[in-house]
């Protein structure tokens, strides 16, 4: 009995050991502190997101991917000249219901929303320095297959995001 217990052990770590690696981001993440020339920072997983994209869709700042391009990041400053909540940003600007987000942390001085759309996690987090300051924010998508293996990298980045004059939080 012990022997066929442990030949089916060895058997499925031999098997686990097969699957592909494109199941978790490029192995240990190398951090940085990135910070795109418009005040925002960020700790940035410099071997997991090591092709630089040009500008994002929106704002100041620098869009990034992985080099199998499964992945890419945004990271940008915003002005808040309308002088938006975080909560008036997102009902004006997100294209989803909140009901259709599996995440939405919303406070006073920033927000965090996440949700899955044609088989990819979104995460999306500004941090708002007062009305008509800046926004600090980032833009991830990944394959929602990998959501638990990129959750540690998304949590680290999420808290590290500041402006150059901002405290982390």
């Amino acid at each position: 009995m012990h022997r066929t217990l442990y030949g089916g052990l060895a058997a499925l770590v031999l098997a686990l050991s097969w699957l592909p690696m494109v199941a978790q981001p490029a192995g240990a993440p190398r951090w940085i502190t990135y910070g795109n020339g418009h005040g925002t920072m960020v700790d940035l997983p410099a071997n997991v997101f090591t092709i630089v994209g040009g500008a994002p869709p929106v704002g100041n700042g620098r869009r990034f991917r992985t080099a199998d391009g499964r992945a890419d990041l945004s990271v940008y400053t915003l002005r808040n000249e309308e002088r938006e909540t975080p909560r008036s940003y997102l009902s004006r600007h997100l294209k989803s219901e909140f009901s259709n987000l599996d995440y939405d942390r919303v406070s006073d001085e920033f927000f965090a929303v996440s949700g899955i759309v044609r088989g990819k996690t979104f995460y999306s987090r500004c941090n708002f320095e007062g009305p008509r300051g800046t926004m600090h924010c980032l833009y991830l998508n990944y394959p929602a297959a990998e959501t638990h293996a990129w959750d540690g990298l998304v949590t680290r980045m999420s808290r590290s995001l500041r402006g150059t004059n901002s405290a982390s939080r």
